[in-house]
């Protein structure tokens, strides 16, 4: 006869064996697009990106030369005016470029971009959020 405490133990394990499973499905990272497709010196509208660790990742390609600065805000709303600066990418390379900002905690609800010095044949700046 299964006393109290086996009982819990069992109804403990199975509960971690599904914990385990849920987590496994969700080992990768996920991305969130920032802003794409960016072809002048803009600003863009505010992204909601979850809470906690991410990495921003930007680029910019085009034919030849092309540049791009790249300077990313956090904002306590969705206006996408007056927020933090939080990182800036300077790019500039032959045909494609690609940068990335340190990794950071900064939990803002929202985020955008304004992009400014784009040059270059075909300049299309984008942003990626990795978390």
């Amino acid at each position: 006869m299964w006393t109290r405490w086996k009982q819990v133990s069992v109804i403990c394990l199975a509960l971690l064996l599904l914990a385990s499973v849920v987590f496994a499905a969700r080992s990768g990272v996920e991305t969130r697009i920032v802003m794409s497709g960016v072809t002048t010196n803009t600003t863009t509208g505010a992204v909601a990106i979850p809470m906690g660790y991410k990495t921003i990742y930007g680029q910019v390609v085009g034919t030849g030369v092309v540049t791009q600065t790249q300077a990313l805000f956090g904002d306590i709303d969705d206006d996408a005016a007056n927020g933090i600066l939080l990182c800036t990418l300077t790019l500039s390379g032959t045909t494609r470029t690609q940068d990335a900002c340190p990794p950071f905690t900064a939990n803002f609800p929202f985020h955008y971009v304004t992009t400014t010095n784009t040059t270059g044949t075909g300049a299309t700046g984008a942003m990626y959020a990795g978390y």
